[in-house]
């Protein structure tokens, strides 16, 4: 059975996924025919380059957005809900098994965002740009994996960081509130290290996809994968994948 185990050690976002899944011989080309075929018309940059460090090699990614006339308030800026992304899904060419886990995942992510901000799924916008981060983030992630013909994803414990992040309405202790909801039946933990390490869509991915949560399982590793998320990290702050088959019968 081919597995993928995600070491969690410095938490999971839907950037360092995507860097990762890239690092372990998914082509780029294949995120963009998924990306041209959702989002055709909208208005953004994938940034994607392999960073050397010292002994150590990790790809980058990130979505570019477009900067937005600074005098539009936050309710103006482009938006979708969750029914609308889910149109948009149901209605691409897309694999039914991609096509599937995206939808779960982003109502995953949608009901704990609803839960967090105590209103209904409905009122729920996923703001940034029209969704178009979390759009990438979510289906390039399930459609990595199938790629790779994975049958099962494993993970670690999830170190979600510790302190504050800035909110539109403040500041909020880590991990945020949707993201604490997210991941409250798993097992998390913080050291040191400062920041936020686990973000919503990172914890959404991750709980939708993986079976179990905890040591790297007995398994032939073939590759692994490093992704990075913000350029001014470093190869410690790596999501990291291995890819292989289990060493158990299963």
């Amino acid at each position: 059975m081919k597995i993928a185990y995600f070491d969690c050690s410095r938490g999971i976002s839907g950037n360092r996924v995507i860097g990762s899944l890239l690092d372990a011989h998914v082509p780029i080309e294949y995120f963009q025919s998924i990306i041209q075929q959702l989002l055709p018309t909208e208005n953004f940059k994938v940034d994607h380059q392999l960073i050397r460090f010292d002994q150590q090699t990790v790809t980058f990614f990130d979505v570019i957005l477009p900067d937005y006339d600074p005098q539009l308030t936050f309710d103006q800026l482009p938006k979708r809900n969750l029914f609308d992304i889910i149109d948009l899904i149901n209605n691409s060419d897309l694999d039914d098994f991609v096509k599937s886990k995206s939808i779960e995942i982003f109502k995953r992510l949608g009901n704990a965002e609803a839960d967090a901000h105590g209103c209904a799924i409905e009122e729920i916008d996923f703001h940034e740009t029209g969704a178009i981060d979390t759009i990438i983030d979510i289906v390039c992630s399930v459609s990595g994996l199938h790629y790779l013909g994975i049958q099962k994803v494993k993970s670690s414990p999830l170190n979600v960081g510790f302190g504050t992040i800035n909110y539109r309405f403040g500041k909020l202790l880590i991990p945020a509130p949707a993201t604490q909801r997210l991941i409250k039946d798993i097992p998390y933990y913080s050291n040191e290290v400062s920041g936020e390490l686990v973000t919503p869509t990172g914890a959404a991915i991750i709980m939708t996809l993986a079976e179990d949560f905890g040591h790297l399982p007995p398994m032939t590793i073939k590759n692994v994968g490093f992704g990075l998320g913000k350029k001014e990290h470093t190869s410690k702050d790596c999501l990291k994948i291995y890819i292989g088959h289990s060493a158990d019968k299963e």
